[in-house]
C-alpha cells in the first residue's frame, strides 16, 4: 500500500502548455482525502510553483529549488532550507565579477523580501525568462546589487549564469573540482548555456526523505514520477518510480517503471489512477 505521492512538475505533472489538467487536480485531491501525502518536487523556485498548483486547495509540501527549500503550499511553513555559505557565495560572485560574467543571485525572499539580484542596469528578469516565459518573475522582487548590501547575504539558495557555451564552460572550469557546491548545466532553447551553484546540501530526494521519516512513511511506501537527471534518485530510490514516456533515456534505464502517456496525454494520472483504484473508487 503506497502512503505517498512525489511528484517532479516539468514534463511530468505539467504538460507542455504548463498545464495540470482538471482530472489530474481532482484525483490529487482524492488522493489527499484519503491520507495520500502528496508532495511536489521540483526545480522550480517556490514562488513559480503557487501559481500551477492554486486550484488544489491543500497545504501540501513543495519541494522546490532542487531540494534548496522546501514549504508547504499554502501556509508557507518551512520545512528544509539550504543555502550556499557566505564565504562560497562570495568566491563565486567575486571571480564572476574578475571575470566578466553577470551573476543571477536568487535568495529567500520569506527573509530578504525580494527573489532575485542582480547587475545595476540589467533588466529586472530571471536569469531564464527570455527563452522560458512561463519563469517571469515580478519586478518588484528584483534588486539591484546597488541596493543591497551583496558581501553580507547569508541566505542564497542559487547563484545563476547565462552566457554563450564557451563562456559558460570556461567559468565552470574555476569550480569543477568544488566539492561543497551542486552544479547544474543545461541549455535554454536560444542555445545559450545555464550555469547554477546550489549548496551540496541541496537535493530534493533528501529532503524529500527527512519530510517522510517525521511522517513515518518508507520509501517502500512511496510512488514517484519524473522525467529528468534531477529525478533520478527520487525514481530509482521510490517503493515505485516511474520515469515518463517523454523522459531521458537516462532516467528509463534506472527503472522498469515507464508510463504508458506522455506528460501531453495526462501520464501521471492515468498511472495513479490504476494504482490507486481501491482508493478512489473507480
Amino acid at each position: 500500500m503506497f502512503k505517498a505521492v512525489c511528484l517532479d512538475l516539468d514534463g511530468t505533472l505539467l504538460d507542455d502548455e504548463k498545464k495540470i489538467s482538471d482530472r489530474s487536480f481532482l484525483l490529487l485531491d482524492n488522493l489527499i482525502e484519503n491520507g495520500i501525502e502528496v508532495i511536489i518536487a521540483t526545480g522550480r523556485h517556490f514562488y513559480m510553483v503557487s501559481d500551477f498548483l492554486r486550484p488544489l486547495k491543500r497545504d501540501i509540501m513543495v519541494c522546490a529549488n532542487n531540494g534548496a527549500m522546501s514549504r508547504f503550499k499554502e501556509s508557507n511553513k518551512l520545512v528544509n532550507v539550504e543555502y550556499v555559505s557566505n564565504s562560497k557565495f562570495l568566491e563565486i560572485y567575486n571571480k564572476a565579477l574578475e571575470c566578466g560574467m553577470n551573476p543571477y543571485i536568487y535568495v529567500d525572499s520569506f527573509v530578504d523580501g525580494y527573489h532575485l539580484a542582480i547587475k545595476d542596469g540589467q533588466p529586472k528578469k530571471s536569469h531564464f525568462e527570455e527563452n522560458i516565459v512561463d519563469k517571469k518573475i515580478a519586478v518588484d522582487s528584483v534588486r539591484y546589487f546597488s541596493q543591497i548590501d551583496v558581501k553580507s547575504l547569508e541566505t542564497v539558495l542559487c547563484i545563476a549564469f547565462l552566457d554563450k557555451e564557451e563562456r559558460i564552460d570556461e567559468f565552470f572550469e574555476y569550480f569543477k573540482d568544488e566539492e561543497d557546491l551542486v552544479k547544474n548545466m543545461y541549455f535554454v532553447p536560444n542555445g545559450k548555456k545555464v550555469l547554477e551553484f546550489q549548496s551540496k546540501k541541496a537535493d530534493k530526494w533528501i529532503a524529500i526523505t527527512n519530510y517522510l521519516k517525521s511522517k513515518n512513511i518508507s520509501l517502500s511506501e512511496v510512488v514517484s514520477f519524473g522525467d529528468e537527471f534531477n529525478d533520478k534518485s527520487m525514481v530509482k530510490n521510490s517503493g515505485m518510480g516511474f520515469a515518463m514516456k517523454n523522459g531521458i533515456e537516462e532516467l528509463k534505464s534506472l527503472t522498469n517503471n515507464i508510463t504508458e502517456f506522455t506528460n501531453n496525454e495526462d501520464g501521471v494520472y492515468f498511472e495513479l489512477k490504476k494504482i490507486f483504484k481501491d482508493i478512489i473508487g473507480e
